[in-house]
């Protein structure tokens, strides 16, 4: 079976070959360049482009790459897009695309993004700061937010000619989109204000949570017409302490979107992939109810009693992750290969299907432990 064959096997409610595998990706181009063999890098594949992305198709060399890095790593879907391949739940047009606004001469850059937000990226070491500036700023400012035309054709040039080379390749195509919380905080509106508003100002939350969410539908829209399969949605909703924002203000405000989501992509014969950190255990009923297809990361540092959630979700949904956020960390490989050991054991007992997900390779990852890593992921995928 290809990689593709064992997501749709997952996602069909069969017994694939092996789990799949969905990683977070490298955390940034220095990483990338690191890590990776030289065919398997590309502009492309990374969600912030070195200066910024044109408005011309890709290149068969793009592309190529990409092809090249889903085979090294053994990953099961890839991003479509001028930056969509990699990490998973960000890059690609369907979200909102940023370019180099200015770079320091200690590294640290700045991106412009579309709507007005600015992100500042740092190095040594390495952070993202969402929201250095939000375009948003009083309720005024919401009338004035622009964002490009999610029907531009010019937008979607990329997504068939990616679609076909991935497919050939038997690996599935995907696009992210912004999550309907997160992408509201991390790109429009500070999160302090946000949370205020939710008792000050509901009509406020609802006029700029719709306005977000309807351009990300119409993205979903678009590339599901240019043939993509698997909706990724990264919206970080908790902690571990537990969620951010009550149950009952999710299904207030962003479940509905959620079941938009969901029937839209189950209408095209496409499934969603819901990413979030933190103890997201109150609202999981809601989001199963939905129709999300696949949930994770469920970090064990996160997630309390992980046996506990396959025993009541594992017949429900397609269950990701159960490798701790830190599990690179570890001074002993040994230690490493036990995480990787509980969460193929804990996948084995999920009913509906699981994927293999873990936290991503920094920049100061050392070669020796990213190829332990993938050694690690080849081992325990498999189910015999």
């Amino acid at each position: 079976m290809t990689e593709m064959q064992n997501m749709l096997a997952v996602l069909g409610g069969e017994r694939p070959e092996r789990f799949p595998y969905t990683p977070m990706g490298h955390w940034n181009r220095r990483a990338v360049r690191k890590l990776l063999p030289d065919n398997c890098y590309h502009d492309h594949l990374y969600c912030l482009p070195e200066s910024s992305w044109g408005s011309d198709e890709r290149t068969d060399a793009s592309r190529e790459a990409a092809v090249n890095y889903a085979r090294f790593m053994g990953v099961s879907t890839l991003g479509v897009g001028k930056g969509g391949a990699m990490p998973f739940g960000h890059g690609g047009p369907a979200e909102i695309i940023g370019e180099l606004e200015s770079r320091s001469e200690d590294g640290c850059e700045i991106y412009r993004f579309e709507g007005g937000g600015r992100r500042l990226v740092r190095y040594d070491p390495y952070s993202v700061q969402y929201g250095y500036t939000f375009p948003i700023r009083t309720h005024d400012d919401l009338d004035a937010l622009e964002l490009p035309d999610p029907h531009d054709p010019s937008r979607w040039v990329d997504i068939e000619g990616d679609v076909a080379a991935f497919e050939v390749a038997g690996v599935m195509p995907a696009a992210k989109i912004m999550g309907f919380f997160s992408g509201v905080h991390n790109n429009f509106y500070d999160f302090e204000p946000l949370l205020l508003n939710f008792f000050d100002n509901p009509e406020f939350v609802h006029r700029l949570t719709d306005t977000l969410a309807a351009w990300s539908l119409a993205c979903v829209e678009e590339v599901l017409a240019h043939g993509v399969k698997l909706i990724e949605v990264c919206d970080d909703l908790g902690t571990p302490e537990g969620m951010l924002i009550s149950p009952e203000q999710f299904d207030t405000f962003y479940l509905p979107h959620y079941r938009r989501l969901c029937e839209l992509c189950h209408s095209r014969g496409a499934w969603v992939h819901m990413h979030s950190h933190g103890n997201i255990l109150p609202i999981m009923s809601r989001l199963v109810e939905a129709g999300v297809d696949i949930i994770n990361p469920f970090d064990p540092h996160e997630v309390p009693a992980p046996g506990e959630l396959v025993e009541r979700y594992g017949d429900k949904v397609v269950l990701c992750g159960f490798i701790p956020s830190d599990y690179y960390l570890l001074e002993h490989d040994q230690d490493i290969e036990a995480l990787f050991a509980r969460a193929a054991a804990l996948g084995r007992g999920c009913g509906r299907g699981f994927v293999m997900m873990e936290h991503g390779f920094p920049e100061d990852l050392s070669a020796r432990r990213f190829r332990l890593i993938l050694e690690l992921v080849e081992k325990y995928r498999r189910l015999d």
